[in-house]
């Protein structure tokens, strides 16, 4: 994708941004959903990625592709998101807010996302963000090893053991 938008120098404008937002934030979006869980979160999470992509690309030095660049901001982001959540729920400051959310959440989207959404809330965070670049978004296992600074053998095995528990947990619920 980098060819495509012939990413080679830091100095990009507000038209070239813009396309950069249309091009990317379909990937972007599905990754994020991953780890996230929250459509609002999500999208929440997403426009945080772009304001830091935005904010540092003046820095970008071109060493990793610019997909891999935007991916380890948007995996950033995602885990910073979780622990403030995480945070939060420890202290219980939103307790009322969250009951009244997790009722409205439950009866939104469909039947099959909502499935998925349930299987991947049973993996770790480090499955679910390998299962979201390689299934939902077809990432290269040598890029996801790059992104996320592992050796290519454990993403493929962490991707398959997400994927075996996605499928089995789909399957019990089918019959």
């Amino acid at each position: 994708m980098e060819e495509k938008l012939g990413i080679q120098t830091v100095e990009v404008g507000k038209y070239e941004f813009e396309k950069i937002i249309k091009d990317y934030s379909p990937m972007l979006y599905a990754q994020i959903r991953c780890i996230v869980l929250n459509h609002e979160d999500t999208n929440d999470v997403l426009q945080n990625t772009f304001l830091k992509a935005w904010k540092a690309l003046p820095n970008f030095k071109g060493n990793s592709g610019f997909t891999t660049w935007l991916y380890r901001i948007a995996i950033n982001e995602s885990l910073q998101h979780i622990r403030k959540e995480k945070f939060r729920k420890f202290f219980r400051l939103d307790s009322i807010k969250n009951a009244s959310q997790l009722t409205h959440d439950s009866g939104s989207g469909g039947g099959e996302e909502l499935k998925l959404e349930e299987a991947l809330k049973m993996l770790s965070s480090q499955q679910r963000m390998i299962f979201g670049m390689r299934y939902l978004n077809e990432t290269t296992y040598k890029e996801i090893a790059e992104v996320l600074h592992l050796a290519e053998g454990t993403v493929k095995s962490t991707y398959h053991q997400a994927y075996k528990k996605i499928e089995k947990y789909l399957i019990e619920q089918a019959g």
